[in-house]
């Protein structure tokens, strides 16, 4: 190999280890249970809900509120391309932000359903109210429940900070 062919080659793979070094890694996160589309019927954690309600607060009080009056889940992957983007630049994945979304409501509406189902009981084990048609129609709806025992305790321990960031009155401050 001559001379010149070897210092091409050279030439070639400094600028192509350059070049190489200063591309993003904007997928760097791509380990993040998060970032990866959600399964059906998957649990959410304690890490997972802090991280979703911190990134809820920054959309609803910042400039992508406009958009959330107009997503649903059933909006089937067809989100705005700003709140899309916006989300993948926070390492999250839209449809999985947007599962959390419905499936922390769901689990919100449980969670009341059975503090009402145990006051209830209380109300009508005390005497002078009967309340067991409605009692029984509560356990009905409690065992089709569709979230873990883990999911419903979590959202109840911070039912009320949870509630209040869904509904925008409150910010769940975070570190960036």
């Amino acid at each position: 190999m001559s001379r010149k062919n070897k210092f091409f080659i050279l030439i070639t793979s400094i600028s192509f280890l350059i070049w190489f070094s200063f591309q993003p890694l904007s997928k760097l996160w791509l380990d993040k249970p998060y970032y990866t589309p959600p399964v059906a019927g998957q649990q959410i954690n304690a890490y997972e809900l802090n991280e979703f309600l911190g990134l809820w607060s920054r959309i609803l009080h910042g400039p992508l509120r406009k958009y959330m009056k107009q997503i649903s889940l059933s909006s089937k992957g067809q989100y705005p391309e700003a709140v899309v983007k916006w989300l993948d630049s926070q390492n999250w994945n839209a449809e999985r932000f947007f599962y959390n979304e419905q499936r922390i409501l769901g689990i919100l509406d449980y969670v009341n359903l059975r503090m009402n189902l145990k006051s209830n009981v209380d109300l009508s084990s005390k005497g002078g109210v009967n309340l067991k048609d409605l009692i029984k129609d509560q356990e009905q709806r409690m065992k089709a429940c569709p979230y873990s025992e883990g999911e419903l305790d979590l959202v109840e321990d911070h039912l009320y900070q949870v509630t209040e960031i869904l509904a925008g009155r409150a910010i769940l401050a975070s570190d960036k």
